[in-house]
């Protein structure tokens, strides 16, 4: 029986769905990423409000939510979505208001205390002209914040801590760009704090604080855009800050990543220096030391150095170090992400049939949500399929990293996926990688 539209039955639906309001956030974020539709931003917050009805439902989210539930607008007790919505056009990555947008939708998830970012990610944008509905929502929150957020208009040190836990959820479908932006600001507010009155612990607070940002901003920085020289400055600032608090485990993890990005630029002393300075950090915080030794594996592997790379493999195991609840600092790790570094470990060291087996372990663990991993796992088994002559099973392979990629920027596979197409132009030639070719054209539009 039909519902009277303007009725919402969201509720319902969630619930026989047997979906939490964050898991119907998380699901309608991926969903939207996945189908290509342009970058949702939805909280538990929002799905709250929408299931209320104190907050209108966008055409956009109209359209989402019907194709994730698969039902009508009428169904779901909504109007309908108007005829020029349902196709969901994709907005220009590189617009300004575009970015600007995004960054606007940053800050409704995250709340009153992501208002007092506004000021500081305001002046990465101060030279730009852009729409007056943006703008004025970014100079003034309360002109464009219907729901109350502007009232905070410094953040305290629980704010910080609040906005630290929820970026790294963000991290896997907000842009990185629009993203740093935000992280950036963070950072910037966190450093000012520092030079104001606090107690010790309240400083101690402050310091954890920015290491765990400082973090995710060089991340972001590198990872996914490129910027090396960025993304170790943010480090360096993580390092310094967990050290300064006595934090291991947040100093073990801004140094892993550190080794990680020395070691792609190929300085593999440097890399194994902060790799060391690292594992001595997590001698008193052994969470982190599984993921530490597979970044070592990675690092002896890629240099040649197979027997250490197997020995750190055996110390890279999650399940053997009983390894518990990970801090949100760190990138998931768990036993898919160990077959894909002992994948990688086995196709440098030339073992081709191992390569394939562990990497195909690897994707069928992984997660779907761990698209970082996925893209670097995907480029490696293409590369096994192409050493043992498997031609069209490693363009299917790399076609695949690509289309990934495509959803959102992410360099450092990027990078890995252009090594694969130099490589692969001698044995298969052009006209078998036309595919990927136009792929990589995309990413280099």
């Amino acid at each position: 029986m039909p519902v009277k539209a303007g009725r919402p039955r969201l509720r319902e639906l969630r619930t026989e769905a047997g979906w939490t309001q964050q898991q119907l956030a998380d699901k309608l974020n991926y969903f939207a990423w996945t189908q290509g539709q342009g970058r949702a931003a939805v909280n538990a917050d929002m799905v709250a409000k929408w299931e209320r009805g104190v907050k209108g439902i966008s055409p956009r989210y109209k359209a989402l939510l019907c194709q994730l539930f698969g039902v009508t607008p009428q169904q779901l007790g909504l109007k309908p979505v108007p005829s020029a919505a349902p196709t969901l056009p994709m907005r220009d990555a590189e617009s300004l208001v575009s970015k600007l947008d995004d960054a606007a939708n940053l800050l409704d998830q995250l709340g009153a205390a992501g208002t007092a970012l506004a000021p500081q990610m305001l002046s990465a944008w101060k030279d730009a002209v852009t729409s007056r509905r943006t703008m004025l929502g970014l100079l003034d929150p309360a002109a464009a914040d219907p729901a109350g957020h502007a009232h905070a208009a410094t953040a305290t040190i629980t704010d910080l801590e609040q906005l630290a836990e929820r970026y790294p959820a963000l991290h896997a479908t907000a842009d990185p760009s629009t993203l740093l932006n935000t992280v950036a600001a963070h950072v910037r507010m966190g450093t000012v704090a520092l030079g104001q009155e606090h107690t010790a612990a309240q400083r101690r607070r402050l310091l954890r604080n920015l290491a765990t940002v400082a973090t995710l901003a060089g991340r972001l920085a590198y990872e996914d855009l490129g910027d090396s020289l960025s993304g170790r400055a943010y480090y360096s600032v993580a390092a310094d800050s967990a050290r300064e608090a006595n934090d291991d485990q947040a100093a073990a993890i801004a140094l892993g990543y550190a080794a990680q990005l020395a070691h792609s630029e190929g300085m593999t002393g440097a890399a194994l220096d902060h790799l060391a300075a690292a594992l001595a950090h997590a001698e008193p915080a052994p969470t982190v030391a599984p993921w530490l030794a597979s970044i070592q594996a990675t690092i002896h592997g890629d240099s040649g150095e197979h027997a250490c790379a197997v020995e750190a493999l055996h110390r890279a195991d999650p399940v053997a170090h009983q390894m518990g609840a990970q801090p949100s600092s760190l990138p998931e790790y768990d036993s898919g992400h160990l077959a894909a570094a002992i994948g990688h470990t086995h196709l440098q060291a030339s073992y081709y049939t191992a390569a394939q087996d562990a990497l195909t372990v690897a994707l069928d663990q992984l997660p779907s949500t761990a698209r970082r991993a996925r893209i670097l796992v995907l480029v490696d088994l293409a590369t096994a399929e192409l050493h043992v002559n498997n031609i069209p099973d490693a363009c299917r392979h790399a076609t695949a990293a690509a289309e990934l990629l495509k959803r959102t920027p992410y360099a450092t596979g990027t990078a890995r996926l252009r090594v694969f197409r130099t490589v692969a132009a001698r044995p298969i030639g052009t006209r078998a990688l036309r595919i990927l070719d136009e792929h990589l054209a995309h990413l280099a539009a």
